[in-house]
């Protein structure tokens, strides 16, 4: 037997609105005599009832591709979130974390270097950056970073980074019914 569970729908099955992006829904499986059929749920149309025969249920989030492809493209890159979160700061330690990660993107060939120069005082060196998917010039400062300032950047950065890549722990909840 082939099991096959399709994406959510785009509407609810009671009351046919349309769903919103980001949008928590409940969805079922219910066994028919051939095939197993999948049901979805806006939170006004949900009753614990609906659930009664059910295969499996669960609470997903509405995606739609769409509004995704939308956003700005760093939402989809941890590395390119926390890079620019950090650039625009003035703040050493921000700034180390913006210099780690931008040298991170240049290595996977995100961003390309374009010049590099020191400042008229020599405390500070600027890189240039082409940020390849974004289409914008990035510039990233080094006032000679300690290598405390650097250490403490660089757990800050995979700190940061394990936050935005961990699944919400709702997403990922499922809940299985008895069948009768």
């Amino acid at each position: 037997m082939e099991i096959r569970i399709g994406k959510s729908a785009r509407a609810c099955t009671a009351c046919g609105r349309e769903f919103v992006h980001e949008e928590e829904l409940t969805s079922l499986v219910r066994r028919t005599e051939l095939e197993l059929m999948r049901e979805d749920y806006c939170s006004a149309c949900w009753t614990s009832g609906r659930a009664e025969g059910a295969y499996s249920v669960w609470t997903p989030r509405f995606y739609d591709p769409k509004v995704a492809e939308q956003e700005p493209p760093e939402v989809f890159s941890p590395l390119r979130q926390v890079f620019y979160e950090a650039v625009e700061s003035v703040e050493r330690i921000d700034q180390a974390r913006a210099f780690l990660s931008a040298q991170m993107l240049r290595r996977q060939k995100v961003f390309r270097r374009i010049k590099e120069s020191d400042e008229a005082d020599g405390e500070v060196h600027l890189l240039l950056f082409a940020d390849k998917i974004g289409n914008r010039l990035i510039e990233v400062r080094d006032p000679n970073f300690s290598y405390a300032e650097m250490d403490t950047a660089r757990q800050a950065l995979m700190q940061r980074l394990q936050e935005l890549e961990a699944p919400p722990i709702e997403e990922a909840q499922v809940e299985h019914v008895e069948s009768q």
